[in-house]
């Protein structure tokens, strides 16, 4: 990696000049994840045998001078609630634990299409539903500035990734600041683009009327580099956006001046952290200082914001994931171990005639569903998911 730019824009620009091979920047990256992922904990899987190949295609077309796509040799992560189709896409949930797909995202789809090499499938909170990655089935990502800190979530993964080292490019998605706060904690660039500009077709739901799919990227270059890769419209997703997406890398390093910059003054108020405001304000003049103009807004109905998403978050989550009930999609509990400890406690109370806890005793079909959703999920989402089924 020393000898190595670490951008992806100037990679590219070195791939394309053929300054170093794919191969090259792909075995770059697959060392680093090796040296230092097993103390970060950023990857589920890395996809050594399909990435290696997927960049020796790249150079052998470069070599005859074929036609090659956007990000032609560049290395990306992907978080693991996008759909690569027969990849396991887990969620980081034992409920997908064996689950692979039958199609592409259309992100994942985009990002073949422009040539990627997909590396490997990044942690995350559970479904999307965290904010640290400690939520995870299976292991927890650490911020890899301070090992004994959060990288943030449910990004978490994605972000990691990226600060240390171990892809030049990350997918991540965002509900309620899942791209966003990783990418503070972790000091890289993370957005989280207007609803619709990304496809969600293929993005494992959690909030479908929140969620949004987005980059982690060591710049704002490369940000507006990978944008302009997943962005634009999908007739396969109803809330995509019609409109043509622009390409991003074309104004990204015009001039600021005039740009009007809005600060909302709802947000500086109590219990902001007075580093965070601090910092946030220098970075408002250094906007002024370049040409833009920061002027003062009010947003009155912000402090509602909280409570409603706290509505509709869990409330689409619980629809969302009551698909998940042993029958419909995903793990199912061990059957006839189940059906085996529900006839000897039906036993048990006949034996000591309580009438009551047999009245009340699960039939198999319920019995199968608690099961199943408390080994497949977490406490959290065991609950969010159950709530849909108890509602009358």
């Amino acid at each position: 990696m020393s000898n190595l730019p670490q951008t992806a824009t100037e990679l590219l620009s070195g791939l394309e000049s053929r300054k170093f091979s794919s191969v090259d920047v792909t075995q770059a990256y697959l060392d680093r994840i090796r040296a230092v992922d097993e103390r970060v904990g950023a990857f589920l899987r890395i996809d050594e045998e399909r990435g290696l190949k997927q960049a020796a295609d790249v150079d052998a077309r470069r070599a005859q001078k074929k036609s090659v796509g956007r990000l032609a040799g560049l290395p990306v992560a992907v978080k693991d609630v996008v759909c690569d189709k027969d990849q396991l896409t887990t969620c980081a949930s034992r409920m997908l634990a064996n689950f692979r797909p039958p199609y592409d995202a259309t992100v994942v789809a985009k990002l073949k299409d422009a040539d990627a090499i997909l590396i490997g499938r990044t942690n995350m909170d559970e479904f999307a539903m965290g904010g640290s990655t400690e939520n995870s089935a299976f292991q927890l990502t650490h911020n890899p500035w301070d090992l004994e800190r959060t990288p943030g979530g449910s990004s978490g993964g994605a972000a990691a990734c990226v600060a240390a080292g171990m892809a030049p490019l990350s997918i991540g998605t965002d509900t309620g600041g899942s791209i966003r706060q990783p990418a503070g904690l972790c000091g890289v660039v993370g957005m989280k683009p207007t609803y619709g500009r990304v496809s969600r077709y293929g993005l494992v739901a959690f909030a479908s009327s929140l969620d949004q799919v987005g980059p982690l990227t060591q710049t704002v270059e490369d940000a507006a580099l990978l944008m302009t890769t997943i962005a634009g419209h999908d007739p396969r997703d109803s809330t995509s956006l019609s409109l043509p997406a622009p390409d991003f890398t074309a104004t990204v390093n015009q001039p600021i001046k005039g740009l009007r910059i809005g600060w909302a003054r709802e947000h500086f108020a109590e219990g902001l952290d007075p580093e965070v405001e601090t910092s946030v304000r220098a970075a408002l003049k250094v906007y002024e200082s370049l040409g833009a103009k920061i002027e003062e807004i009010s947003l009155p109905h912000g402090r509602y914001a909280v409570a409603v998403y706290y509505v509709i978050a869990p409330s689409e989550a619980s629809s969302n994931l009551a698909r998940y009930d042993g029958v419909h999609f995903g793990y199912r509990t061990d059957e006839p171990a189940m059906l085996a400890e529900l006839a000897a406690e039906r036993k048990r109370l006949e034996a000591a005639r309580d009438q009551p806890a047999l009245d009340a005793l699960d039939t198999a079909l319920v019995r199968m569903y608690r099961r199943t959703r408390a080994e497949g999920f977490s406490g959290q989402k065991s609950n969010a998911a159950s709530c849909l089924a108890r509602t009358p």
